[in-house]
C-alpha cells in the first residue's frame, strides 16, 4: 500500500496536467484582429503675427525724480547789520546773475578805507621827508670827503716840513688831529646815511602793510554788498532787513535753473547694453555714457517731453537695496518742454495746462536711446507663453522656442535675433493649442494677422537729440 501511494502522488499531477494542455488544444485558435491604418493628423487652425525687426536700437525705460543741477548758499562775509533786503529775494522767485540781494550796513568799512588811505598818504609824505634827508645827507658827505682829502694833504706837507725843521711838533700834531676830526665827521655822515637808508626800507614796509590793509578793507566793503553768482530760483529766505549777521551767516539759497537733472538707477543688464551700444572705434567718455535720453512727464493724459542727457553715474558703486546702479541725467535746458499728442506727435503750441519747466521732485519717466549693433525682433507679449515658450508656425508645423527676452515695453518683447533662434519672416503663433508639441501640423486658414498698431510710443533716438 505504501509503495501505490508513492506511485499514486507521482503520477495524478501528470495526468492533471496533460488533461489541462489537452483541453487548451481542443479549444483551437482565433484569427487574429484586422489592422487599420491610424488616419493622419488635422492640421490645427491658429492665428498669427509677423516677428517684426526691430531697426532703431533699444529704449531703455526707467523712473527718476527731478532734482537741482546745483544749489548756492549765499553767507555774509562780513558782520554787520542788513540795511537793505532785495524784493527779488523771497522764496520762489527767480533772480538773476548780477543783482544785489542783501546789503549790510558800509559806513564802519567807509571809514576803515578812509582811514587807511590816509596812514597810506602819510606814509607816502614819511618817504619823500627822508628822500629830502638822504639827498642832503649825500651832500655833507661829500664836503667831508672833500674836507678828509684837504686835512690829508696838509699833513703831508707838514710831515714834509718837519723834515727840514721849517715847523714844530705841535703844528705837525694840529695837522694830524684836524685829519682826524675830518674823518670822525665823514664816518659819522656815512652812518648818518645808513640808518637813513634802513629807515627808508622800513617806511617802504610799512607803505606796503598799510596798502594790503587798505585793499582788504576795500575787499570787505565790496563784501557789504551780496550779489547773486547765477540766474535761479530761490528755495530758502534766512534773514531779514534789519537783522545783525555775523560772518559765515546764511543768508539766501539759489537753486541753479540754467540746467536740471534726474536721479534715476538703471539695471546693470541696461548699464551693459548702454556701454556696449556703440559703433567700433567710436570715442567714449570716461564712464561710457553720454547716451540720448527722453525725459518724459504725465498730468492726467497729458504728456510732455524734454531732451537730455545720460550724463554720469552718481557715486561709486551700486545701490545695495535695489542691486542697481545710480546715475544722473542732465537736461541742459529745462524749458525746452515738448507737448506729446494722443497720437505719439509734437504738438505745435504748448496746452495752458503745460508745465514750463522741470521743476525739482517731479516723478518722470526716463527713456535711454541705445543704438545696438546686433539684429533684433519684436513679438507682442500674448504671444510669450506663461511658461516662457515661443511657438513658431514653420512651414506648417510647429515649433517651439524658449528665448530670453532683451526688453519687454510698450506691449512688446524685443529679442535678440541670433540667440533667440528667430528667423525673418517667422509667423509667431498668438492663439491657444491644447497639448501642443513640436512638429504638430498647423494652419492658418484665415490668413495672416495684421501686427497690432496700438503700441506706446518709443520715440527716435533723433527725438532726444
Amino acid at each position: 500500500m505504501k509503495a501505490v501511494k508513492t506511485v499514486l502522488g507521482w503520477i495524478v499531477p501528470f495526468m492533471i496536467l496533460g488533461a489541462g494542455i489537452a483541453l487548451f488544444l481542443g479549444m483551437g485558435t482565433q484569427p487574429p484582429p484586422s489592422r487599420q491604418e491610424r488616419p493622419a493628423d488635422a492640421a490645427i487652425a491658429v492665428r498669427t503675427v509677423a516677428a517684426e525687426d526691430v531697426r532703431e536700437g533699444l529704449t531703455i525705460e526707467a523712473d527718476g525724480v527731478v532734482v537741482p543741477l546745483r544749489e548756492v548758499t549765499l553767507a555774509a562775509e562780513v558782520p554787520g547789520r542788513i540795511r537793505l533786503k532785495a524784493e527779488v529775494c523771497d522764496e520762489g522767485r527767480f533772480v538773476t546773475a548780477g543783482t544785489v540781494l542783501f546789503e549790510i550796513d558800509p559806513r564802519d568799512y567807509e571809514l576803515d578805507v578812509e582811514r587807511l588811505g590816509r596812514e597810506a598818504n602819510q606814509a607816502d609824505l614819511a618817504i619823500e621827508e627822508l628822500d629830502e634827508e638822504v639827498k642832503q645827507n649825500t651832500r655833507l658827505v661829500d664836503l667831508a670827503s672833500q674836507q678828509v682829502e684837504l686835512s690829508r694833504r696838509e699833513v703831508a706837507r707838514v710831515e714834509g716840513l718837519r723834515a727840514g725843521r721849517v715847523v714844530t711838533e705841535s703844528e705837525r700834531d694840529r695837522a694830524v688831529r684836524e685829519e682826524l676830526t675830518a674823518a670822525n665827521a665823514l664816518a659819522t655822515l656815512e652812518g648818518q646815511r645808513r640808518v637813513l637808508l634802513k629807515r627808508r626800507s622800513k617806511l617802504e614796509e610799512a607803505k606796503l602793510l598799510t596798502a594790503s590793509l587798505l585793499d582788504k578793507a576795500k575787499l570787505d566793503l565790496s563784501r557789504t554788498q551780496v550779489i547773486a553768482p547765477i540766474d535761479g530760483m530761490v528755495v530758502e529766505d534766512k534773514a531779514e532787513q534789519g537783522s545783525f549777521v555775523a560772518k559765515g551767516t546764511p543768508l539766501v539759497t539759489i537753486e541753479d535753473t540754467t540746467a536740471a537733472e534726474v536721479r534715476t538707477n538703471l539695471e546693470m543688464d541696461d548699464i551693459a547694453r548702454i556701454w556696449g551700444g556703440r559703433e567700433p572705434g567710436e570715442g567714449l567718455d570716461r564712464d561710457g555714457f553720454n547716451a540720448p535720453v527722453t525725459v518724459v512727464f504725465r498730468i492726467g493724459d497729458a504728456v510732455f517731453e524734454w531732451p537730455g542727457t545720460l550724463s554720469r553715474q552718481e557715486g561709486r558703486g551700486l545701490d545695495e537695496k535695489t542691486r542697481s546702479l545710480p546715475c544722473r541725467v542732465r537736461v541742459p535746458d529745462p524749458t525746452a518742454v515738448r507737448a506729446i499728442d494722443r497720437y505719439g506727435a509734437a504738438m505745435p503750441q504748448l496746452p495752458a495746462s503745460a508745465p514750463r519747466s522741470l521743476l525739482r521732485g517731479m516723478f518722470v519717466q526716463v527713456l535711454v536711446h541705445v543704438p545696438v549693433n546686433d539684429p533684433l525682433v519684436s513679438i507682442p507679449e500674448e504671444a510669450q507663453r506663461p511658461s516662457g515658450e515661443v511657438w513658431l508656425m514653420r512651414e506648417g508645423r510647429l515649433v517651439v522656442l524658449r528665448p530670453r527676452a532683451m526688453q519687454a515695453s510698450g506691449g512688446r518683447l524685443v529679442f535678440d535675433a541670433r540667440a533667440s533662434g528667430f528667423i525673418p519672416g517667422d509667423r509667431v503663433i498668438i492663439s491657444p493649442i491644447a497639448s501642443p508639441h513640436d512638429g504638430m501640423a498647423v494652419t492658418e486658414p484665415g490668413g495672416s494677422e495684421k501686427p497690432s498698431t496700438l503700441q506706446a510710443r518709443v520715440p527716435e533716438p533723433e527725438d532726444a537729440t
